[in-house]
């Protein structure tokens, strides 16, 4: 059986402003590991842009040998205020909010091989992204009514096969030759790759209160984090399995394992039923496959 395409790379060209890492021993076997986030400050596009990077590594490989990412992390510290590069990869994080009584699903950065970089080197964050489309350009309005920004969903097999991640991609509204592009090739089920930018940013608010009945309000300092994952280009629709295709089948599989963690998620957290509903076999005239 060929290899599905589940390519899923991250590149950030930044500097390290901060880490935040601990080290611990494992419960299950006592190993050591160590785990937390970095972040890498970019600059680029007239803006800059703020990374938090989750980290994580054993201390012994399987053979029991000295891990170089272990090693590598515990080194961190001083490459704080250089400039480094981080590869990796985007990882789909569900979890049930008590807050909002639903499945949440978080896009995270796991950064996995970290080097310094000359200071000549310039900055950058991009990703690269192949899977099945699980649903069409969705429209995001603000409450004005104006479309702020397109969503398109991307599924992906995990190492195993057994699990699909499911990502939601992000396109600008005057990107319109991207927006047609989409709208015209790509149909749920399809297996593309798609590559972009990952726009991550950071803005302090300061404001004083507006019900002020004398005197000066009250300032309030907030912070805004906006995080989009802007599409910059797709490829050609594949179209054999030895190339990596999802067949309707292996796509079927895979949004029924899905929809079932998601039962089991919920179920735990509120004692729901653990039924997964059937879904029809996909066709291009769908908008979504969930």
């Amino acid at each position: 059986m060929a290899e599905l395409l589940r390519t899923n790379n991250i590149k950030i060209v930044g500097r390290l402003i901060g880490t935040d890492l601990k080290e611990g021993n494992r419960k299950d076997n006592g190993n050591g590991y160590i785990s937390g986030t970095i972040t890498v400050q970019s600059v680029f596009g007239g803006e800059t842009k703020e990374f938090d990077i989750s980290l994580y590594a054993n201390a012994q490989t399987q053979a029991k040998q000295p891990n170089k990412l272990y090693i590598s992390y515990s080194k961190l510290n001083e490459l704080v205020g250089k400039k480094v590069e981080v590869t990796g990869e985007l990882r789909e994080n569900r979890y049930w909010s008590t807050n909002a009584k639903q499945l949440v699903s978080a896009q995270q950065i796991s950064g996995r091989f970290i080097r310094g970089v000359s200071e000549s080197t310039e900055d950058e964050a991009k990703y690269e992204l192949g899977g099945f489309v699980v649903s069409t350009l969705t429209e995001r309005k603000n409450k004005n009514g104006e479309i702020y920004r397109y969503d398109l969903q991307l599924g992906q097999a995990n190492y195993n096969g057994n699990m699909a991640s499911i990502f939601t991609l992000h396109v600008k509204p005057t990107d319109t030759e991207i927006i047609r592009g989409l709208q015209n090739m790509y149909h749920p089920g399809d297996t593309v790759l798609i590559n972009g930018i990952l726009d991550y940013k950071v803005e302090v608010v300061t404001k004083e209160s507006d019900n002020v009945g004398f005197g000066s309000g009250a300032v309030h300092t907030f912070t805004n984090r906006s995080r989009q994952l802007w599409v910059a280009g797709g490829s050609n629709i594949y179209t054999r399995e030895e190339d990596g295709k999802y067949s309707e089948l292996v796509i079927r599989d895979l949004i029924a394992a899905y929809k079932a963690k998601d039962v089991e998620l919920a179920s735990k957290a509120e004692n729901g039923d653990d039924k997964v509903e059937e879904k029809p076999a996909v066709t291009a005239r769908q908008t979504s496959l969930i």
